[in-house]
């Protein structure tokens, strides 16, 4: 459960991310053991400006014009303006992630690099990574379910369209062919070659923007779970403080005997007070007290670091928090709409889209509401480590400094969007409900 040898230690804890943004085109990011800060280098910047400018600002432009060119009925404009909230405010996300990237990388190697000089337990590290790449793989599937449940109701609509068109003796009148994601296209695609490229367009630009989303989400989820989790360890750190010590200094008298092995249980209390009689035998009470010392300095610079940690990144990424919240209310109340209308016309296809877009957006905010509460109750579980470290066995001068870690650790430690909100569970379940009062005000408006 200590430390381990460097070749068992969790490497890279975000590598996944880390490629998906490469590709992406928001920066050639670094892994923390790479040293390298630099994530636009060369001809690399200007293939982040074109890839941004085309699909992002290229394609969620034309995606935010076509709810409001030409008549629209509420079916198709519900379902199209779903897609622009969530893609329209996530280019907040992205101006954090081009011009903040640095402050997050400090964060990043804060939390693989840094700490690692601090008492760790790998075990935890590596069930968080399982845990992040679970919660990934579970918005992405429901993305491209999303995804390909739109692009596969557009092809039924040309099939049925192509039918039409062929029954019918005067083309002239033929409905307009239509695209599977509504959007704004400058250009003709009726025939079959534009219509089969702009097809291919709209898909690629669908599929960029929404990787843009879900990697974005997924990666900060699985930072602020990091650092709950290094919270957790921290109270193993001062739980066993005393205990490590004491086995220390018992390992010191002993050098030429390697084979002892101290389990600290209540089944091993004899063992133990044997062991610490054996410590305070061979060395006075002032060495004792030093070693106390500096193994609960370590817990304490643990802690500042990672308070610092947690503050950097809470005010860097407040106002992505924010849009966070703002376009999963907006978003969420929009495909409710959304799912009651095809629900009631028995849109089979239609359906199983409103509900994986629906089951992607609920899982976009529990990524950062629940983490963040997971975050705030890990950190204010430090002090009640601190009620169980051994305090009694130490000297008043150790207790007034275990107090005054006592005292930082029982302010809450918060991330907010803007200051606006707290991201917690209470916040989740606020913006669920918020979302469902305005689902209904829209639905009764309907009828």
């Amino acid at each position: 459960m200590l430390d381990v040898m460097d070749k068992n230690l969790p490497r890279r804890y975000f590598s996944i991310h880390f490629l998906l943004f490469r590709f992406l085109g928001l920066g050639w990011w670094h892994h923390p053991d790479e040293g390298d800060f630099q994530n636009f280098p060369g001809f690399y910047l200007y293939y982040a400006i074109l890839t941004e400018i085309f699909w992002v600002a290229g394609f969620v432009g034309l995606e935010s014009i076509d709810p409001f060119i030409g008549e629209k009925d509420l079916d198709r404009f519900m379902f199209s303006l779903s897609f622009v909230i969530t893609h329209d405010l996530t280019i907040i996300k992205l101006y954090l992630f081009f011009f903040k990237n640095r402050e997050i990388q400090d964060v990043v190697h804060t939390l693989e690099i840094d700490l690692r000089e601090f008492y760790q337990n790998y075990d935890k590290v590596r069930r968080t990574i399982r845990i992040s790449k679970i919660f990934t793989a579970s918005f992405v599937f429901f993305g491209w379910v999303t995804i390909t449940n739109s692009n596969i109701y557009g092809i039924i609509q040309d099939v049925r369209w192509r039918a039409e068109v062929a029954k019918s003796n005067d083309t002239s009148n033929a409905p307009p062919r239509t695209l599977p994601q509504p959007i704004y296209i400058p250009w003709d695609y009726q025939s079959d070659v534009h219509y089969i490229s702009t097809f291919l367009l709209e898909t690629i630009g669908l599929l960029w923007t929404g990787h843009i989303v879900m990697t974005v989400d997924t990666f900060v989820g699985s930072i602020i779970l990091h650092m709950s989790t290094q919270f957790s360890i921290l109270q193993e750190a001062i739980t066993t403080a005393y205990d490590r010590t004491i086995d220390g200094l018992t390992k010191n008298i002993n050098d030429d005997n390697d084979d002892i092995l101290i389990i600290y249980d209540s089944r091993n209390m004899e063992v133990e007070s044997y062991y610490e009689r054996l410590v305070r035998t061979n060395y006075t009470e002032k060495e004792i007290e030093n070693a106390l010392e500096d193994s609960l300095k370590k817990c304490f610079r643990q802690h500042q670091m990672l308070i610092n940690c947690v503050e950097k990144f809470a005010s860097t990424y407040s106002y992505g928090f924010m849009t966070q919240l703002l376009s999963s209310l907006a978003a969420i109340c929009v495909v409710m709409v959304q799912i009651s209308q095809d629900a009631s016309s028995f849109k089979s296809i239609r359906l199983v889209t409103s509900l994986a877009f629906f089951a992607a957006m609920i899982i976009q905010l529990a990524l950062q509401c629940f983490t963040g509460s997971e975050l705030t109750q890990q950190a204010g579980l430090v002090s009640e480590a601190v009620m169980q470290c051994k305090w009694e066995r130490m000297s008043p001068r150790l207790r007034r400094l275990l107090l005054m870690t006592m005292m930082r650790a029982q302010r809450p430690l918060q991330l907010t969007a803007a200051g606006f909100a707290k991201l917690d569970n209470d916040c989740f379940l606020a913006i669920i409900k918020a979302a469902y009062s305005y689902y209904a005000v829209l639905s009764q408006k309907q009828a």
